[in-house]
């Protein structure tokens, strides 16, 4: 083979790999064209529905975050209030129990003496009948 047909083959072959080249090229353009088309408008919904819904999310976390600090504020004033609540209960309780027992001796010793009286003057009507 001369060099002339070897320059002529390498340059067919060189227009061959040129001619896959383009038409890889194209094939891989449309292939994108075609998959974008398909795939874009699904994106960008999905995208504007995720960043209403980050947005969203985000004011829930700050509010979550601003709840957590007014607990760790709220708890200690709360169990103060309930421990004041409870000795209050108590201490009402107590002061009930000690009046209702200081009522309860009052009338047993007004009740004592009303009853002795009363045994006094039945002894006393007794002794007048027998008379």
């Amino acid at each position: 083979m001369s060099d002339e047909e070897l320059r002529d083959q390498i340059n067919k072959i060189a227009v061959e790999i040129e001619k896959i080249e383009q038409t890889s090229k194209q094939k891989e353009e449309y292939f994108k064209n075609r998959i974008n088309e398909e795939f874009d408008p699904k994106i960008i919904e999905i995208e504007s529905k995720l960043q209403r819904e980050q947005a969203i999310l985000n004011e829930i976390v700050k509010s979550i975050e601003e709840l957590e600090v007014n607990k760790k504020e709220m708890i200690p004033i709360v169990k103060d209030l309930e421990q004041k609540y409870n000795d209050l209960k108590k201490e009402k309780e107590k002061y009930i129990n000690e009046q209702c027992k200081a009522i309860s001796k009052e009338r047993k010793i007004k009740t004592k003496e009303i009853d002795r009286n009363i045994r006094l003057l039945e002894k006393e009507l007794k002794t007048k009948e027998k008379k």
